[in-house]
């Protein structure tokens, strides 16, 4: 676990005379002994999410970050898929890949899709750039959890309520496994909906926003920072209400999938005038077998000498900072990136 420091206390420009020993990837050195790093460009394909979206957005993000602190950088953010890019960084076809707090837990575990358990230390954290930002919503016509005298995702279940719900698309992950773990919390699974006369639409969330509006559908489960726009159009053309998670349930879900507890605030929404329990994820940048020490330092010096900048590019970054880049959850971080957070006095 990667203790951090409350206060920095050590400058970059210093930090190698400094710092006696630093982790590589062959153990413990002295600083004398790590490869020198210049200021040559960065040539190097990050492994993605889908082309579109607020997730893109953390990837495209990071890729600006390095062209500016290193012109000429012929680096790439690649759309494609979470369990996709996981294995192009297991197999060392891609060196990093966007991945959330959710996907690298799923593969050192061996959960479908994976087809077996990932060896310890394969993914290794680089950066985290998107800290809680993207937040677990389940919401409903308001109608509809009216006529059922629904308030609670626990009432939705004990009274085994009949509902239309979206549930994503198979290879989005994470909407996958949030919606697998909140269902578990209560022993059941996502398929006791059918049982109960209800339907499981695997539909991603903009197309669910279309079906809802056309009364073709009750609930959705999905996620995205806060406000979410489409969920505002949405609430602009028909009456919406979020379904409350408890504490209880939050807390279990947050410990499933390597999360944490957050909040939507009061007023987010013109329908939300209370705060409400959530989940909150991380987006990161991952490092697999190919990744060198070099470029794993250079990703996390340029996210953090770009800060001010990916902030001010998108409301969806505005949680990011320096002090969380290396909160990187449950994975060990990279040993070039660990090195550049221990110069700059971000962590121990």
């Amino acid at each position: 676990m990667v203790k951090f420091r409350k206060r920095k206390s050590l400058i970059h420009a210093m930090g190698s005379a400094l710092l006696a020993l630093s982790l590589t990837a062959g153990g413990l050195v002295s600083a004398e002994e790590r490869p020198k790093i210049d200021n040559s460009p960065v040539n190097v394909t990050i492994a993605g999410y889908s082309s579109g979206g607020q997730v893109a957005v953390f990837g495209e993000g990071v890729v600006d970050a390095v062209r500016r602190t290193y012109p000429g950088s012929s680096i790439i953010y690649e759309p494609g898929n979470p369990a996709g890019a996981l294995e192009y960084l297991k197999s060392g076809r891609r060196p990093f890949a966007l991945a959330s707090t959710v996907e690298p837990k799923m593969a050192y575990a061996g959960s479908a899709p994976f087809r077996e358990k990932y060896p310890a230390g394969t993914v290794k954290g680089v950066l985290n750039g998107s800290p809680g930002v993207f937040d677990l919503m389940v919401y409903a016509r308001a109608d509809f959890l009216d006529e059922h005298g629904v308030t609670s995702f626990r009432d939705l279940i004990e009274k085994k309520v009949p509902m239309r719900v979206s549930i994503n698309q198979p290879g989005n992950l994470w909407a996958r496994e949030h919606v697998r773990a909140l269902f578990s919390y209560f022993g059941k699974t996502m398929e006791d909906v059918e049982e109960w006369g209800g339907e499981l639409v695997p539909q991603p969330t903009g197309a669910s926003h279309d079906l809802m509006r056309d009364g073709r559908l009750d609930v959705i489960i999905t996620g995205g920072a806060t406000p979410s726009g489409r969920v505002v159009e949405l609430g602009s053309v028909m009456d919406l209400a979020f379904v409350q998670l408890s504490d209880e349930l939050v807390q279990h879900v947050a410990d499933e999938l390597g999360a944490s507890v957050g909040s939507i605030p009061a007023g987010s929404y013109e329908f939300v005038d209370e705060e409400l329990a959530t989940v909150a994820s991380s987006f990161m940048i991952v490092a697999g077998p190919a990744a060198t020490y070099e470029n794993a330092y250079k990703l996390a010096k340029s996210m953090y000498e770009q800060m001010e900048h990916y902030r001010s590019s998108h409301r969806a970054l505005q949680k990011a900072s320096r002090e969380q880049l290396p909160n990187v959850s449950y994975l060990e971080l990279h040993p070039g990136a660990k090195a550049f957070y221990q110069e700059v006095g971000l962590i121990d």
